[in-house]
């Protein structure tokens, strides 16, 4: 009773995908004495569903992207660290329309790379929602870290973040992958705030925290030692450039 008709979504397409970046914290300046440090994040929010009919599969699969550049600045004689922090949850869920059915929602691992190389390893791989017959939801977790260690004067960071999202509903079932977003943000209208809700396939379903979930990324300026000038401070600044989802669908 709470789900959408067989191929409802996005006018009876039957898949929609929707995404949105924002500047979580966005830096700023430090005084430049041992340990003093810095923040700045960004956060990638987006919902993919998709919706089959009983006589046609819908396989919607996105290519999530997004680039970011930071700099950090100090003025000489300052040493500084950077730490950088990726986290990427969110859940995948199965809405089972016609009780005969299957479908299967999955995410890749994120692969964040840093000036062309790729690096900030995480800690788990792809997640996968499998076939089968029943309403299900599943959270995924996954983090890295990586540093740089010894920096001087100002050092520039350009990030590319990128994964895939890939929901397939053979007949007349529906899938999601929720990452950060509400269900006024995708297509299904009709599935209820407590389908989000569900960490787990088992009680008790605690209550989830969209603001908790998408694609953070948080980097981190440290000043490890100082030679004592009239005037320094550490600057770090973030923005965001060509956010995007590209969609690519079969």
């Amino acid at each position: 009773g709470t789900n959408t008709g067989d191929n409802a979504v996005n006018g009876g397409t039957g898949s929609n995908n929707t995404s949105a970046t924002s500047i979580v914290t966005p830096g700023g300046t430090v005084g430049d004495a041992e340990t003093a440090s810095v923040s700045a994040q960004t956060r990638y929010a987006s919902n993919l569903w998709a919706d089959g009919d009983t006589f046609s599969e819908v396989n919607a699969i996105t290519t999530n992207s997004y680039e970011m550049s930071l700099s950090v600045s100090a003025d000489p004689g300052t040493v500084y660290d950077i730490t950088i922090d990726s986290l990427f949850q969110g859940i995948l869920t199965r809405v089972d329309d016609s009780f005969c059915c299957d479908s299967r929602a999955n995410v890749s691992a994120v692969e964040v790379t840093i000036n062309s190389v790729v690096s900030v390893a995480h800690a788990t791989s792809a997640q996968l929602l499998a076939l089968d017959f029943y309403d299900e939801t599943h959270s995924f977790f996954e983090a890295g870290t990586d540093t740089l260690t010894g920096r001087t004067g100002t050092t520039v960071l350009n990030f590319a973040v990128i994964w895939t999202s890939n929901a397939d509903n053979p007949n007349g079932d529906e899938s999601g992958v929720l990452i950060g977003m509400d269900e006024a943000g995708g297509p299904v209208g009709g599935v209820s705030a407590g389908e989000y809700g569900n960490l787990s396939a088992l009680p008790p379903f605690a209550a989830r925290d969209l603001n908790e979930d998408g694609h953070f990324l948080t980097v981190s300026a440290t000043v490890t030692s100082v030679i004592p000038e009239p005037v320094t401070a550490v600057l770090l600044g973030m923005g965001l450039v060509g956010l995007a989802a590209h969609r690519r669908r079969s």
